[in-house]
């Protein structure tokens, strides 16, 4: 049995993949970040740091949205730790470096005080990495042109392991 094959087919065929090819746009060498790497890129100061969720301290119920800082007195040791972040200062700088001004020991243990920085899990993580390379990833839960609202598991010496919300503003 053979097969028929038009000869024309192989002057098409090739004229075909050649055109078809020339139109197609060259992709970057890199690919082109969100517009959320601008928004992050820049100074932040820290607002504050507050409850995700309702909680039950010495039997009242604190609502979320609730200070942190202004139950440090009421968390022992672990309050210190805290109030020492109130003046905080976050730089994530667009090289994909960042620096940490202030006390990160109880709010970013992982990440300290600098390394870098990238958006992952479809821009809605902000994953810090430590100068020693290991992960610290935190869900976005509010960004624009000034404010950051950042997810934090804090465990609080003593009290509780607590999710709480670190509120950043340019």
């Amino acid at each position: 049995m053979h097969f028929f094959i038009p000869r024309y087919l192989f002057i098409v065929l090739p004229v075909f993949c050649i055109l078809t090819g020339a139109c197609k746009k060259d992709k970057p060498a890199t690919p082109q970040k969100s517009p959320k790497y601008e928004l992050v890129t820049g100074t932040w100061k820290q607002q504050d740091i507050v409850l995700a969720v309702a909680v039950k301290l010495n039997k009242q119920n604190i609502p979320a949205g609730t200070s942190i800082i202004a139950l440090a007195p009421l968390l022992g040791p672990g309050g210190a730790l805290f109030t020492c972040t109130v003046n905080n200062t976050y730089r994530f700088n667009t090289d994909g470096s960042f620096a940490i001004e202030g006390c990160t020991t109880l709010i970013l243990p992982v990440a300290g005080n600098s390394g870098t920085w990238d958006l992952d899990v479809h821009d809605s993580v902000l994953k810090l990495i430590s100068a020693k390379g290991e992960n610290d990833p935190h869900w976005i839960e509010n960004i624009s042109s000034t404010n950051l609202d950042l997810s934090l598991t804090v465990t609080i010496p003593g009290v509780a392991t607590v999710p709480l919300i670190l509120k950043l503003k340019k």
